[in-house]
């Protein structure tokens, strides 16, 4: 088993990051806020039809405008979850890079029913809800994978990517790795049922 190296990014929880934004001159804690939530948004961005870079542009606005709006003392998160509001907040700084940018006005997206019109589809809040919830819950299940590294042998992480996750037959995996097959499928049970217990940890503290 790998040996500990202190706290890390997936058990901090948001209590402890938003104690830390408090402080504006507290840049670890800006970094992990940023390591943290940038990606969601801008994955979300990039499910709703904007370039990497404008995505990349959206999630970094979202995120100052977030700190901004938190030592303000805007945020109670008495009302809400610390991913809702933030939701809110990338939802609204989607819209305006749109408008901004009068090039967005040959963007095309098209949903399953057809429709291209963008407002249309940023206005319809299960659609952009749902997408924000899916990549929130990746990022939740990237966080438990990370955890599983620092408490599993390489081989048993490589062969439960392989096998579970792109989906190569168990005994090409275990020829690959010098496994047997039995072997290959332990690792899946094994790695599987610590990432269940993980979850409901992790998305408490996300």
């Amino acid at each position: 088993m790998p040996e500990e190296s202190g706290p890390n990014l997936n058990t901090i929880t948001n209590t402890i990051l938003l104690d830390g934004l408090k402080d504006p001159g507290n840049q670890e804690v800006w970094r992990q806020f940023v390591e943290r939530y940038r990606p969601t948004i801008i994955a979300s961005a990039r499910r709703f039809g904007f370039s990497e870079s404008d995505a990349q542009d959206a999630a970094q606005q979202a995120v100052v405008a977030f700190c901004t709006a938190y030592q303000e003392g805007k945020y109670d998160r008495e009302k809400g979850r610390l991913r809702h509001w933030l939701f809110g907040i990338a939802k609204n700084q989607m819209r305006n890079l749109y408008k901004k940018d009068s090039r967005r006005k040959e963007m095309q997206i098209a949903n399953d029913s057809g429709e291209t019109d963008f407002f249309a589809r940023l206005d319809n809040g299960n659609e952009f809800d749902q997408i924000w919830e899916d990549e929130w819950r990746t990022s939740v299940l990237r966080q438990c994978l990370e955890e599983v590294r620092r408490e599993f042998d390489d081989k048993s992480i490589k062969a439960f990517e392989l096998f579970a996750w792109k989906g190569q037959p168990a005994q090409e995996v275990a020829d690959a790795l010098g496994m047997t097959s039995n072997a290959v499928f332990i690792a899946k049970h094994r790695i599987m049922k610590r990432i269940r217990e993980l979850m409901p940890k992790m998305e408490d503290i996300w």
